[in-house]
């Protein structure tokens, strides 16, 4: 696996399943005794007219995508989790085997880019 298998594999399984599950989660809150908070946000969403829900669940997509970058940015070491000036570096390997492979190599295409890249085609 490389970086670009990476973002694809995170793109398939985190990204498209979060947007899927929260837009079900809207539809039908899930669970045997759901939340009154989810029951209202349930009832919201489901009175919606077809314009408006679609404006809604591009908005998770676009709240989803905001996150998954953010989180790249981060291993990628241009957004800091640190406030201190002596900052320390993540390193994202993928080992399979006795193979290892540094996913987050700042001297190639960084992760984040990677990600709006495939997303935005």
């Amino acid at each position: 696996m490389n970086n670009e298998d990476f973002v694809k594999n995170i793109i398939e399984v985190v990204r498209e399943e979060s947007i899927t599950d929260s837009v079900e989660d809207l539809i039908d809150p899930p669970g045997r005794k759901p939340s009154s908070e989810d029951i209202e946000l349930s009832s919201w969403f489901n009175q919606l007219d077809d314009t408006d829900r679609e404006k809604l669940i591009e908005v998770v997509k676009r709240a989803v995508d905001t996150s998954i970058f953010g989180l790249f940015a981060v291993l990628d070491g241009v957004r800091t989790i640190e406030s201190d000036t002596n900052k320390g570096k993540l390193e994202l390997f993928y080992k399979k085997d006795e193979n290892s492979i540094l996913l987050n190599n700042p001297k190639e295409v960084y992760l984040h880019d990677i990600f709006n890249k495939q997303i935005r085609g």
